[in-house]
């Protein structure tokens, strides 16, 4: 009974709106067409950005040495150019790469201070380069935590300039991550990773 009612009442509404010729082609869909009503249109209040300025610390790039095709190239650059850039660390260095290894290869000398570096920076033989060196019975030729004088002053130079090289990076490492070495005329029976033989050491990790 309800739905005679409702057709009736849609029949007559159609009938109307057609009368009125609000709704061509005898369809109701119009109805879609009505526009909606205007919303409030929301504005987001403008927020002037401000760039407040930053301060950043200039990154420690360490030493910058030239570039060079093969290391006594490098080596004769550096020992030209750079002296007065030794530290103390860095004479700490060159005290070792001097009285362990002047009469080796320029490689084996540069070995023996990536050794050296590497044990820096394992952070289990001292803390800084020179209290790896001066470690108690690692060098022999520290003595009661005094390093010696060195006498040949052209391998002192070249000791210098491979201990810069070494701290800079500027070459790849010979025996690369070794932390220990020793000269081929001994067996000490060390159970560790043989790396290298450069000259007259024998280096491991």
């Amino acid at each position: 009974m309800r739905n005679k009612f409702r057709v009736a009442g849609i029949s007559a509404a159609a009938a109307f709106l057609l009368a009125a010729g609000e709704a061509p082609n005898s369809d109701i869909s119009f109805l879609n067409d009505i526009p909606p009503a205007p919303t409030e249109t929301q504005f987001a209040p403008a927020l002037e950005m401000v760039e407040e300025p930053h301060e950043f610390a200039e990154p420690d790039l360490g030493l910058v040495l030239p570039e060079a095709g093969t290391l006594a190239q490098l080596v004769r650059e550096v020992r030209d150019g750079h002296a007065a850039d030794m530290t103390d660390e860095m004479m700490c260095l060159a005290s070792a790469v001097y009285f362990e290894s002047k009469g080796e290869p320029l490689d084996g000398q540069l070995a023996v201070a990536q050794v050296i570096m590497n044990r820096v920076e394992s952070g289990r033989f001292g803390r800084d380069v020179c209290g790896v060196v001066k470690a108690p019975k690692q060098f022999s030729f520290v003595r009661g935590g005094a390093l010696p004088q060195p006498t040949n002053m052209a391998q002192w130079e070249t000791a210098k300039a491979v201990a810069l090289i070494a701290v800079s990076g500027s070459w790849p490492e010979v025996a690369p991550d070794a932390t220990h070495f020793h000269a081929t005329r001994v067996n000490p029976g060390w159970k560790l990773r043989r790396v290298a033989t450069v000259g007259q050491h024998i280096f491991y990790r």
